[in-house]
């Protein structure tokens, strides 16, 4: 009996973190969307993010070309 408890207390917490997981991401959204700091944050991180974005591409292109290289002397 007392695994089910254990089991109702975890899926109430999991619930309960997904709830707030869910509020603070509608806050950061709205935060974004609708205020004019938020629309100035966006403005200054968009170059950035699209920096970070090339960056990850070019680190997945490498792997992915390493990986083929590779490839012909595995067993």
């Amino acid at each position: 009996m007392a695994a089910k408890g254990v089991d109702a207390v975890s899926d109430r917490t999991s619930i309960l973190l997904g709830a707030l997981a869910g509020a603070v991401v509608g806050g950061c959204m709205g935060y974004l969307f609708l205020t004019d700091e938020g629309r100035r944050l966006r403005e200054d991180l968009e170059p950035r993010l699209a920096d970070l974005a090339t960056e990850v591409e070019r680190a997945r292109s490498l792997v992915k070309n390493a990986r083929a290289n590779v490839r012909p002397f595995e067993r």
